[in-house]
């Protein structure tokens, strides 16, 4: 029985069309990468699926998205001193 009013209750919030139902967490994130953003990207799905089953499904791509941010931040970071230098 617990179960099955786990699975009631993870299809209740899937289900939900509120502004924190998964479908609008779903368009905040597509919204945040067709922008570029995927550091908020991560955020916003993050805090969405907080407390839910899908929490564990999702860490390792919240975690990879973060580490990319990270990385493409420091690429630029990169190139603006490699063309500073270069312009020297």
């Amino acid at each position: 029985m617990k179960i099955n009013n786990n699975v009631a209750s993870y299809l209740m919030k899937e289900d939900d069309q509120s502004e924190d139902g998964i479908e609008s967490i779903i368009n905040r994130v597509e919204r945040f990468l067709g922008e570029g953003k995927l550091a908020e990207a991560a955020d916003a799905l993050e805090a969405g699926i907080h407390g839910s089953q899908a929490e564990e499904v999702v860490s390792e791509w919240v975690r990879r998205a973060r580490d990319r941010a990270v990385t493409d931040q420091a690429l630029s970071l990169l190139q603006a001193y490699a063309t500073a230098i270069n312009l020297t």
